[in-house]
């Protein structure tokens, strides 16, 4: 009798330590599981990355230019930084050749070709929209002919521009025109515009073929009163985009934005703060 009591009691104790363990197994286990969501509800989430708009530019006096500070200042240099606010991007602006324009969009140097991009214009015979995605356009443009006042009695008509030196910005829709009007004249051609006007004032080339809304901002002022435009030489008109890669899905991103900074009037402030109110407009479809 007294060995079946033992055994019944020795049965009692484990079965009470086990209940025991059990108990603190599972105890332990909730607070583990307690701490586990306590951390995670406390964990700082990381910050999404910032994507940046790296336009590709060419110092272009009213457009994008620096200041004295070194700093990016211009119609397109504001714009872009508008539309940057829009998508939630940095922009950051990269000098560049613009005949290599397209190499630098290709090994991603750059995002984008922002920097007074003619969209319906050729290059080498291929047509830009085949090369690049463009935006919508936003402003109206044209080249135009640019000479010493010296040359006014000389070069008046598309006629006298044959046998003669032109200086253009190398891939540029100048330099597409004056392949064709020059004849057996000579191309002298420069990684930015504004390097012909030097060129057309010291007498180097005879006449520069350029952006008329860069060209309206520099002839017959400051150092250059010896410029002036040609008017009897008028060209076709042009029109003004942002070129990504093909296939890029920034282009109806940025769309988006330079269609809501037309409605909100933020591009009418811009084109008057730099005296672009008669070329600055929206184009959406660009032949």
């Amino acid at each position: 009798m007294k060995k079946i009591l033992s055994i019944i009691l020795a049965l009692t104790m484990l079965f009470a330590v086990g209940t025991l363990v059990a108990c603190t197994d599972v105890e332990e286990d909730n607070n583990e599981v307690e701490n586990n969501e306590e951390v995670e509800n406390n964990e700082t989430p990381e910050e999404p990355e910032v994507e940046t708009l790296t336009c590709g530019v060419t110092i272009f006096p009213g457009m994008n230019e620096k200041d004295e500070n070194g700093e990016w200042t211009g119609f397109e240099t504001e714009f872009a930084q508008e539309v940057g606010k829009l998508l939630g991007m940095n922009v950051e602006f990269q000098e560049i050749d613009w005949g290599q324009k397209y190499n630098e969009l290709a090994s991603n140097a750059i995002t984008c070709i922002w920097n007074g991009f003619t969209a319906n214009s050729s290059d080498n015979g291929i047509k830009r929209s085949d090369l690049v995605d463009f935006t919508y356009g936003y402003m109206l443009n044209q080249q135009c002919i640019v000479i010493n006042t010296a040359s006014a009695d000389t070069i008046k008509t598309v006629e006298d521009l044959a046998g003669k030196t032109a200086g253009v910005e190398g891939g540029s829709a100048g330099e597409a025109y004056a392949t064709t009007v020059i004849g057996d004249g000579t191309i002298e051609k420069y990684p930015a515009q504004n390097k012909a006007f030097i060129e057309v004032k010291t007498g180097a080339i005879d006449f520069a073929v350029m952006d008329i809304v860069l060209a309206k901002n520099i002839c017959g002022k400051g150092d250059y009163t010896d410029l002036m435009i040609v008017e009897d030489i008028v060209l076709d008109s042009e029109i003004y985009a942002v070129g990504f890669k093909k296939g890029s899905d920034l282009t109806a991103k940025v769309n988006e934005a330079i269609k809501t900074l037309f409605d909100n009037g933020t591009m009418a402030a811009l084109a008057t703060k730099y005296g672009f109110e008669n070329t600055v407009q929206f184009v959406e479809t660009i032949d």
